[in-house]
This record gives C-alpha cells, structure tokens and sequence, in this order.
C-alpha cells in the first residue's frame, strides 16, 4: 500500500479476520486472567464468540469499506457476549457509523472515525472503569496520527501505545494488582489490533487459516481452571445479555429503562439491533421491558452467585444437576449447589429461559394475548456441553436428574452431550426421572441428601434408580384449554370433555408416560376424587415426605395442603408454583401433589 494512497477494502476484511483469529488462538490464555468485573473465567470464550461471528459474516467479497465495516459491526452485535465483547461490538459500530458511503476511503477517515468512535465505546457502560478494554481503546485512537498518511505507520505506532496502556492497567484496577494480571478485555483488544496490523504490514503475504474446521477447534469451549475469587458474593445475582432488533434504539433510552434493574450495564447499538448486558436480580423483568423496544432475538442469564458459591465455598465432590421442569425451592437449589439447565419457552417466536427470563404469571398473562402457540424444547446441546465443560474442571463426579424421557427429549440431549466428556475418563451419570414437576424434584432432593451424606456414586445412581419407582405425583386439572392444545386430548374429545366440564386427575405411569387416573366434573369433586388417591397411597405405602405445586392458583394449592396435612399428620415440604413448561400441558389453575414413598416397590394403585 502506497504512502498515501486509498486503503484497499480486500485488504481491510482480511485484517479483520486475522485480528479475530489472533484473539481465538488466545482464547484459553484470556479466560486465565479473567478477573475483573467478575472472576468466572470467560471473557476470552465470549471474546471469541464475536470474533467467530466476525470471521463468518466477512467470509464474502464486499463493494465498497462501508460494507465491510457495517458487516462487521453487525456481527459484532450479534455474537457478543460479557462486557468486554460488548463494548468491542460497540466500538466497532461507532467506527462504522462514521464511515462514509464512498467507495474510496483514506487513512485519514480511518483515524477521524477510530478516534470518533471512542465517544460511543465509552457511552455503551453505565459507569466506565479505567484500566479495562475501554481505557486500551482510547490509547489506541488518541496514538494514531492524523498527519501521517502512511497506514502501515500509523498501524504499528498505535499499537505500541496500545501495549504501552495494556501493561499500566494493572496500575489503575487494585484486583488486577491483586492477582498479578493485566486485564482480560485489554489484552482482547491488544491480541485483535496484533492480527490486524499484521495484516496490514504484510500484505497479506504469509498464509492464513481461516477454514471452518480450524475456527471450530478453536471455539471449543474453555473453562480456567484459575483459583481467582471475588472477594465478595454478587450483589445482582444473573448475568443477563439481550439482543434485540428494532427500528430507533437509542442507546441512553435502553440505559434509561433498565438502570434501576441492576449494575454493570453495557449497551451496544447499531442501526437496528442492541446488545444488552446487566447483572440484575430479575432477568425476567429485563426482557419484559426490553419487549416494549423490540423483537428479542438471544437471551442469556447466567447464575453468578451459584458460581460464586461453588468456587468459595464447594460443598460436594459430587455435581448434582436437573432441569427446570424439576420443582425445587429456590433456596434449596443454591444451599446444596445444584446446576440447573433452564428448559426452553418459545412465545409468540421468541425463545425464553424456563424460570430465569421468564416468571409463570408473565407466561399466562402472554398466551391469553399470543397471536401464534406457545410451545417448549430442552436445552441446546452447546448449553448441556457448556455446563459439562464447567463442571468437570470443579467436581469428580457428575449426577444428572432429568424430566421422564418419555415426557421430553432433555434425557436423550444429556446422553449425547455427555459422551465426549465421559469419553475422556469424566464421571457421569444420567438418570432418566421417569417423572416431572414436584416428583423430579422430590428425587433431586433425596439425591441431594445423599450426597451430603458422603455416600458414594455408584451407590446414589442405584439408590436413585430405585427411588424412580417410589415417587408419583397426580395433577388435578381444572382447565383442559392447554391439554387440548398440546394434544394430550385429541381434538373432538377435548371439545366434548371441555363442554361438559370434565376435570381430570392424571399422573405418570411407570415408564413416565401420561396416564388418567380418574375423572370428575367439578373443581369441589375433583379435589375429594385427589385427596382419595393420597389416602389409597398412604394406606399402601408410607409417604415419607411430599409437596404441592400450582399453576397460578396458589389460594386452591393451600386449601387442598391443609386438607392433606389434616389426613397425614404433617404439612407439606415446600408449596410453590409448578414449572411452567408443565403448566403448557396440565393448565393454568391445575394443582398437583407430588409423594415420595418409604417401601421397596411401588404396587399399582
């Protein structure tokens, strides 16, 4: 490239990739020193999600710089992830919401708009911390000369003062003094601007890997293996990130709405979509106000305070894992430590995290008014293999609880995403529920108690394979508008049941499949027809503990408790409301008892 001349759009796009690959190829080194906002070890794996968004959207020719900087931003929004990552896409739509329409661009422009573009990586964080990414970028686009014209010049000496800012961030952040590092997001944006100018300088010489199979092995999930703590429990407990996709989504407005929801918050905007990320205590009311400017498009909320917990303070050598149809207090699930991979809720097309972006009431409320159906998946293999990834680097041995497989194909999903893992000598065990609700959840706790015993894990998956057959639950339902939608009752018989009324009272047979155990045609009867079959259980087996749940019908839920305490003499472990992804079939106002049983084998009843 002449002195002085254009620079040359080809040029530009492969500079872009070879800075993204430079920061995959150091994908595990930044996990290492990721300490700062938060100490979870991913800011190098969310790093590199952006760069292979980056890597896949310039894998085309372009027309002119302006495409090849809008393609880039727009990957850039779509594949961020954590603080770092978003503050990157941000600065990179900055940049290209200066470039001009001109088919030519200097290196003039490329300084006015690298220079430019700080304005808007410093307005995507609530409160801007020095000695982080955004710090390096601002030394970077301040070192480049706007009176050179020399690209290759101008390049090399931005980069020195980038490494120059990259070494004193130690200096300006006490955690990172702390724990002997430079920061993680930096040193992102070092390794980037090091491909990039490497690029430039050699006139994309020398060979670059750039083929699909090699970025994958790349993007393979790393967790660090690093002891690097918080000093303190997360005051917000969930790491939530939003894309969404919208006409005028203006940065400060998006800041506005969510600023009392939690902290950490990093707004990234390009021409129609945001990236938002906040540590907040409530995910889900982050997506209901997110709703009002825009089609959520990815959701994510990450549970930092269980992490917290594991790394502080580990309680079991064993991890004890289920999914979120399991019903469990919450206070239980984070006392012993137990992972849960949120089940999957597609609403009116958008995809939320069962029990983390979206409440039960919130879901009601939203299939009265939904245009299209409502419906539900299990957790993506890439969440299942990330959770492994995780876990294998802090336990010895993994147990898995999931919802009946006849119910759900969670059970097949975790099989599968365990086989590499188990593969390389990991410890891990998936027990098919062969129940859902209260009942999966009744087998986590006896799972849990279990391993707080100390007992060994051979011993629990047997325990727990035989506990399979002494946990039921009968649902009583009142409404059969979700049962006749899901298909549990076929068309025209849900129609003459609905007309005349009928409730059902069903459960789960042997193999997990759904069974009628009894009808009635009033809420009143249905009840006494319910209490009768804990009674018919009692007398057959000892019911050692049990719990009710309810779909949004906490009055009735309390009621029928009462009635049952009267019959067995005690009340019940927990009350609370039914997992949605259930409620989708049994029904909104449905209650359900869940039992655990003493005996050997459970005899049909």
């Amino acid at each position: 490239m002449e002195s002085n001349e254009i620079i040359d759009k080809e040029q530009l796009r492969l500079a872009f990739q070879q800075g993204a690959i430079a920061v995959i190829n150091k994908k595990k080194a930044l996990n290492t020193i990721n300490v700062f906002p938060v100490a979870d070890g991913d800011t190098g794996s969310n790093l590199a999600s952006l760069m292979q968004g980056i890597i896949e959207e310039t894998g085309q020719q372009f027309q002119s710089i302006k495409e090849v900087f809008d393609a880039v931003a727009d990957a850039a929004l779509v594949s961020a992830r954590g603080n770092s990552g978003i503050i990157f896409a941000q600065y990179l739509n900055g940049f290209a919401r200066q470039v001009e329409k001109e088919a030519s661009f200097s290196v003039a422009n490329f300084t006015t708009s690298a220079k430019a573009a700080v304005k808007d990586a410093y307005a995507a964080i609530e409160n801007p911390v020095e000695g982080t990414m955004i710090t390096v970028i601002r030394a970077w686009a301040e070192a480049l000369d706007a009176t050179e014209t020399n690209f290759k010049a101008i390049l090399s000496q931005g980069l020195e003062e980038a490494k120059v800012a990259l070494t004193e961030t130690p200096k300006q952040l006490k955690i990172l003094q702390k724990n002997n590092v430079v920061d993680a997001g930096a040193k992102g944006f070092v390794l980037f601007l090091e491909g990039f100018t490497e690029m430039i300088c050699r006139h994309g010489e020398a060979e670059m890997k750039t083929d699909s199979a090699f970025i994958e092995q790349q993007l393979k999930v790393e967790i660090s293996q690093s002891s690097h703590e918080l000093d303190n429990a997360p005051e917000n407990r969930y790491c939530t990130e939003v894309l969404i996709e919208g006409q005028q989504l203006v940065q400060e407005e998006i800041k506005a709405l969510l600023q009392d929801l939690g902290d950490s918050m990093v707004v990234a905007a390009g021409a129609k979509k945001a990236r938002i990320h906040i540590h907040s205590n409530q995910p889900a009311e982050v997506m209901k106000r997110l709703r009002t400017k825009g089609r959520i498009l990815q959701q994510k909320a990450e549970d930092m305070l269980l992490q917290f917990e594991v790394n502080t303070n580990q309680k079991y050598k064993i991890a004890l894992v289920t999914d979120s149809i399991a019903d469990l207090p919450a206070s239980f699930v984070l006392n012993e430590q137990i992972h849960v991979l949120p089940m999957n809720l597609i609403v009116n097309e958008v995809n939320y995290l069962d029990k983390l972006t979206i409440q039960p009431n919130e879901f009601y409320e939203m299939t009265r008014i939904a245009d299209g159906e409502s419906s539900s998946s299990q957790p993506s293999l890439k969440a299942i293999e990330n959770l492994f990834s995780y876990l294998e680097t802090r336990y010895q041995e993994i147990i898995v609880v999931t919802v009946a497989s006849a119910l759900s194909g969670t059970y097949s999903s975790i099989k599968e995403g365990a086989k590499k893992f188990q593969q390389k000598g990991t410890k891990i065990a998936i027990v098919d529920s062969k129940q859902n609700s209260a009942a999966e959840g009744l087998l986590v706790m006896d799972a849990a108690e279990w391993i707080a015993k100390g007992e060994s894990f051979e011993t629990i998956v047997a325990k727990l394979e035989t506990a399979t057959t002494k946990t039921k639950i009968l649902v009583s339902v009142n409404r059969l508008d979700a049962m006749i939608q899901s298909g549990r009752l076929p068309g025209v018989i849900g129609k003459i049941a609905q007309k005349i009324h009928l409730k059902p009272i069903v459960s789960l047979n042997e193999k997990g499949g759904g069974s009628v155990l009894g009808v009635a045609f009033s809420t009143k009867s249905n009840e006494k027809r319910l209490l009768k079959e804990v009674k018919k259980l009692q007398r057959k087996h000892s019911i050692k503990r049990y719990a009710i749940i309810h779909a949004n019908d906490e009055k009735r839920a309390q009621r029928f408790a009462k009635q049952v305490e009267t019959e067995l003499g005690y009340p019940p472990h927990y009350l609370m409301e039914i997992s949605t992804v259930v409620a989708m079939s049994a029904g909104e106002e449905c209650i359900a008892i869940a039992v655990s049983m003493e005996d050997k084998k459970m005899e049909e009843i």
